[in-house]
């Protein structure tokens, strides 16, 4: 797992992923992730195949998505805990596939992104939150796929942050949560800090601190154009609905 791990860590520190040809900030290539895929613009259902195979063929730093567990186990995309009314975590995949999305798709399983991902084979990082679901069933998933080193992991749950720290997955993992500072989470060993744009305002040392103890910088979910330059100007990863406006 060491040698995935440092690929990606090299990826992160240099915010190598986008390409020549992607958004710019100045003279580099812009740390932007599309929010549950790329949707916007085109009436595309958030966290669907057809969202997440559209941010794929962009050439940005990487793409999000939100994964839960059904009653029978299985590993789920979707951003809420219920899907069109049904609570995920008490609800099997097959009753969730008698809905779908507008487009006609139903619930996505995490093999089908990660066979589209293995199908395409982009350059974009995948941005995993794990939402309700187990840990080691997602990082199990996702060796078998063979794509660990184009994972980051983030999650609002603690416990899930230092689930993957114990594996060996802290340096690329970023709390979501705004109740622990810099410090903190690198005595936790977790590797990044992702907090919503509002607490950086708040407490406007807390990005230069986490980059003085080698943390990587995040930030969701931000929309409006001129708070969005600021933090990519100052390369910060940033998440957001609308990638090319």
């Amino acid at each position: 797992m060491r040698p995935l791990l440092l690929t990606l860590f090299c990826l992160i520190s240099g915010l190598q992923a986008a390409t020549a040809t992607a958004p710019r900030v100045g003279d580099k290539a812009a740390p932007l992730i599309a929010h549950r895929g790329c949707w916007s613009g085109d009436s595309l259902p958030q966290n669907s195949i057809a969202s997440f195979r559209k941010a794929l063929q962009q050439n940005i730093y990487g793409t999000e998505f939100d994964v839960h567990q059904t009653l029978d186990g299985k590993l789920v995309v979707n951003h809420d805990d219920t899907f069109y009314g049904m609570k995920i975590a008490s609800t099997t995949y097959a009753d969730l596939c008698t809905v779908t999305h507008p487009n006609g798709e139903t619930i996505p399983l995490l093999e089908h992104f990660l066979r589209t991902y293995c199908e395409l084979r982009p350059s974009v990082l995948m941005i995993v939150e794990l939402k309700t679901c187990s840990v080691d069933a997602v990082v199990r998933l996702i060796e078998q796929y063979n794509v660990l080193s184009r994972c980051l992991f983030i999650s609002f749950s603690q416990q899930y942050c230092l689930e993957l720290v114990n594996k060996g997955l802290g340096p690329v993992t970023a709390y979501l949560n705004a109740d622990l500072t810099p410090q903190q989470l690198k005595d936790a060993g977790i590797g990044g800090i992702n907090y919503h744009y509002s607490h950086y305002q708040s407490h406007p040392t807390w990005i230069p601190e986490a980059r003085a103890l080698g943390l990587w910088t995040g930030t969701w979910t931000v929309n409006d154009p001129a708070i969005k330059q600021s933090f990519l100007s100052d390369s910060v990863i940033v998440t957001t609905d609308n990638v090319f406006q």
